[in-house]
């Protein structure tokens, strides 16, 4: 079992909050696995920020894709001046062991 693919879905970015879906798709039936995530930010190359972690909810599941829901409260979006990114980790565990992770970086834009 493997993390096949992750896929995202802003569902709206305005400087009140921000709201996206992360689908996930697995190579293999989930049975008996967890997935989690998390979100991390913002960063911005030479810009200083507070950083705060927000939890990936799982929103919907079927035997080989999960999606997973994210809001950010007052979320920093992305701009050329100022181009914010928030960093992603999705886990996939099975019996309390790693056995696949994803991790890259998303921009929210308004």
């Amino acid at each position: 079992m493997k993390i096949a693919t992750v896929n995202f879905e802003i569902i709206r970015a305005t400087s009140a909050v921000a709201e996206f879906l992360a689908r996930v798709n697995l190579e293999g039936n989930a049975t008996g696995c967890m997935i989690a995530g998390s979100v991390t930010g913002p960063t911005c190359a030479g810009i200083s920020t507070v950083e705060l972690a927000y939890p990936m909810v799982v929103v919907d599941a079927s035997d080989t894709a999960v999606s997973l829901r994210c809001i950010i409260p007052e979320p920093n979006l992305w701009a050329t001046d100022s181009p914010y990114r928030y960093a992603w980790l999705i886990t996939l565990e099975k019996d309390g062991t790693t056995i696949d992770q994803r991790a890259g970086s998303i921009v929210l834009k308004g």
